[in-house]
């Protein structure tokens, strides 16, 4: 049931597709210190972007690059895996901060299929100890974002995130986006797309 219903969205896609839609973005800021749009690659292919980290810890989706009338974002989706259990992290490229500083973190967000964002979740860490390499050896602090998708937003309706201190970082200082999910319960097997990343400082 749940593949017959991608179908018939699939069919849909180009009339209702909001995530893709130049007209959202993130207000301007300056001085941007690492933004990211995910425009550049094929379509529906495993997401490649110079500097960072795309890695799964549990089973073996990872984020994948996709295009829409032209735009490009990052998407996350269990569905069709086999594994009972997905994580995924989509890692940025370091920047690199000054004790006290000023800067934030911020990005849109949107679901397709979503359900239990309890337990099928998107989640945002910090590091200021991971080595560019080893994951799970780093030292990962959880970041609140003001709002992220639920079930009530539609499919691919973009949420800003909000802003998201990193003062509490010094020195190259890597953001992660991670989403827990499941190709067996379709429950979980919910969508997350990720697109206008964005990391600066306020003077």
């Amino acid at each position: 049931m749940k593949n017959l219903r991608y179908i018939l969205f699939a069919g849909l896609l180009a009339m209702t597709f909001v995530a893709c839609d130049d007209d959202t973005d993130l207000p301007p800021y300056a001085p941007i210190l690492l933004g990211e749009d995910f425009d550049e690659g094929a379509d529906n292919i495993p997401l490649v972007v110079e500097g960072w980290t795309n890695y799964a810890s549990a089973g073996t989706a990872i984020w994948k690059h996709q295009v829409f009338n032209g735009d490009g974002y990052a998407e996350f989706n269990p569905f069709g895996s086999g594994e009972a259990s997905n994580i995924a992290w989509l890692i940025s490229k370091k920047v690199t901060l000054a004790e006290n500083n000023n800067a934030y973190v911020r990005f849109l967000a949107s679901h397709a299929f979503l359900s239990d964002p309890d337990n099928n979740k998107l989640e945002v860490f910090a590091s200021d100890d991971f080595d560019g390499t080893n994951v799970n050896t780093a030292t990962w602090t959880e970041l609140t974002p003001a709002a992220l998708p639920t079930p009530t937003n539609d499919f691919y309706e973009y949420v800003d995130s909000g802003e998201m201190s990193l003062s509490a970082f010094n020195g190259d200082v890597y953001v992660a986006i991670r989403v827990t999910g499941s190709g067996t319960n379709s429950a979980l097997d919910g969508a997350y797309q990720v697109d206008r990343f964005r990391i600066y400082e306020k003077q």
